[in-house]
């Protein structure tokens, strides 16, 4: 009797020796893994990772600019003093239109040597008749004819430059035609439009004195634009004429323009190592302004990679993740590298291989289920 309560009062003292040690290990809980039930199993899709291609789109930051054949940079056709000012910052112009009145003292010079070369030309005219009508009679010899005659055509070369001259100096034919047959200088001539379109530079004030090698209007038809970028030499093999582009422009938030790259330059800048892209943009709207800030959104090639929906990404304090379907209702949370994508789809670079499920929609239920049970 004594030995069975000496035998239960020893398993007594060493279970309350043990009664502080664990009898077993709970089972660790993965705080990345989701056991969905039936109900979050319906809010959810999931599918095979598979290829997809996607066209590589370059940002690239660049400006509107005048396309050149519809530019005109007028100066004064010669030197002078601005005496009448007609044309204003903003004005539309038509060809031939008045810009500008100039006086100068160098066109009252040319116009004086182009009277005296008229002049000379019908002394030297006579001369060559009175020889030919003195050769007909013996009285001078056949080189002293051919010699006023050579003197004549001198005298008409000089006045054909004389001519020439002044109508570099802006002068029509009928202008220079009025001076020949009323030998009256006219120190006064205008500086006109050369194309139609709107005045949008202007460098000149009444009074100043101006030369040819001035800019002193700029005239463009702003109908049609240019957009030119710089891209660097190691991404043209990305691109070739007539692809698609979009065309962003900051300064009207959500404007986009499409377009398509109408020339991809032929040589590189070799100090800036790029090459000129460039598209031409209808605006007859006359939103977009030379020197406007663009950004030009190019897709380039495709590009074939493992791939899921935009909507399979959950960004977790910035670190891109996705579910991974591990067992019958088991997701796991994986952190993933991302590359490329458009508005539909991104490419994986490292954490995906091709045929591994993954969610495609319900991805945020999926977390906020994960987060309820981590608490």
């Amino acid at each position: 009797m004594k030995t069975r309560y000496l035998l239960l009062l020893i398993f007594l003292i060493l279970g309350s020796c043990g009664g502080d040690k664990e009898i077993a290990d709970p089972k660790k809980i993965n705080p990345n893994e989701v056991i969905a039930n039936a109900d979050m199993l319906k809010q959810i899709k999931f599918e095979a990772a598979k290829i997809i291609p996607i066209k590589r789109t370059l940002d690239i930051p660049g400006s509107i600019e005048v396309k050149q054949k519809l530019l005109a940079r007028i100066g004064s056709p010669v030197q002078g003093r601005i005496i009448e000012i007609n044309g204003e910052l903003g004005d539309p112009v038509k060809q031939g239109d008045v810009l500008a009145v100039i006086n100068s003292t160098e066109l009252a010079k040319q116009q004086l040597a182009y009277i005296k070369s008229v002049q000379m030309v019908e002394l030297k005219t006579k001369a060559y008749e009175r020889a030919v009508l003195l050769f007909d009679a013996d009285v001078v010899s056949e080189a002293q004819k051919l010699q006023r005659k050579t003197e004549l055509s001198s005298a008409k070369a000089d006045m054909e430059a004389s001519k020439d001259q002044l109508f570099v100096m802006g002068m029509t034919v009928a202008e220079i035609e009025a001076i020949k047959s009323e030998t009256q200088i006219d120190a006064i001539t205008n500086i006109v439009a050369k194309i139609d379109g709107k005045i949008i530079k202007k460098n000149v004030n009444v009074g100043q004195v101006v030369d040819p090698t001035e800019d002193i209007f700029t005239i463009a038809m702003l109908n049609e634009v240019w957009g030119v970028a710089q891209i660097p030499e190691r991404q043209i093999g990305f691109l070739k004429e007539g692809d698609d582009l979009l065309i962003d422009v900051p300064a009207y938030e959500d404007k986009l323009v499409e377009g398509k790259i109408s020339y991809l330059g032929d040589i590189v800048d070799p100090v800036t190592r790029t090459v000129t892209i460039r598209t031409e943009i209808d605006n007859n709207h006359g939103l977009l302004k030379p020197d406007m800030l663009i950004t030009m959104k190019v897709s380039g090639m495709k590009i074939e990679k493992v791939g899921v929906p935009v909507n399979a990404i959950v960004s977790i304090d910035d670190i891109p993740n996705i579910f991974v379907k591990t067992g019958k209702n088991k997701f796991l949370l994986r952190p993933v590298t991302l590359g490329i994508k458009n508005k539909e789809f991104v490419h994986i670079d490292d954490g995906l291989l091709e045929g591994e499920e993954v969610v495609i929609d319900g991805a945020f239920h999926l977390n906020n289920e994960r987060l309820y049970t981590k608490e």
